[in-house]
């Protein structure tokens, strides 16, 4: 079981606002390499058959816009992106949701997909998130270690190593690998 902290001191640039200002739009519904792991996530969160789903980390929308038959929305800090809710027809907003640990509107299901291994402080965010929603489905790259990962990443974790960031808060559903990413979905422990 690992879990790889990829940055000195208390917040890692990745998490900053400043980073991601002027970081182009990043449309994973087309880029093939995420293409796969937002059909299964979108597929694993109509499998829980949830009466509302928000996107924490939304990006550009895309898996919002694979399950706008459920009520969902998101939220998403990068400016970037927001040039994508209305082209893709998702109700999103721009909120950097996980530093002011706010969100305005919980669904019974969260996601986060490709946004917990930005963060300074993952772990007292699944925390946050067990205490807001019954259902969470997430995903992290699978294969990134200490030597090997995206300069856009502040942790990696193995198998094991994400499966324990989420069993204090949530019981695992599935975790399962999708390409090179990992996904969970987990129901909060209360």
């Amino acid at each position: 079981m690992t879990e790889w902290r990829l940055f000195d001191g208390d917040a890692p640039h990745v998490s900053t606002l400043e980073f991601h200002r002027d970081r182009d739009r990043a449309p994973h519904l087309e880029q093939l390499a995420h293409h796969d792991r937002l059909h299964h996530a979108a597929k694993l969160v109509r499998d829980l058959n949830p009466a509302s789903v928000v996107d924490l980390g939304c990006g550009d929308g895309g898996l919002l816009s694979l399950i706008r038959d459920i009520p969902s929305w998101g939220y998403d800090w990068q400016p970037s992106n927001a040039a994508g809710w209305a082209e893709r027809r998702v109700t999103a907003e721009a909120l950097d949701v996980f530093e002011a640990r706010e969100v305005p509107r919980w669904g019974e299901c969260a996601v986060m997909t490709e946004a917990i291994e930005h963060l300074a402080q993952p772990h007292g965010i699944v925390a946050w998130v067990a205490e807001n929603a019954r259902y969470v489905v997430a995903s992290s790259p699978a294969y990134e270690t200490a030597t090997s990962f995206s300069e856009c990443h502040a942790w990696a974790w193995d198998l094991d190593g994400y499966a324990a960031l989420f069993s204090p808060y949530f019981e695992i559903r599935s975790h399962e690998i999708v390409g090179w990413t990992q996904l969970l979905v987990g129901e909060a422990r209360r």
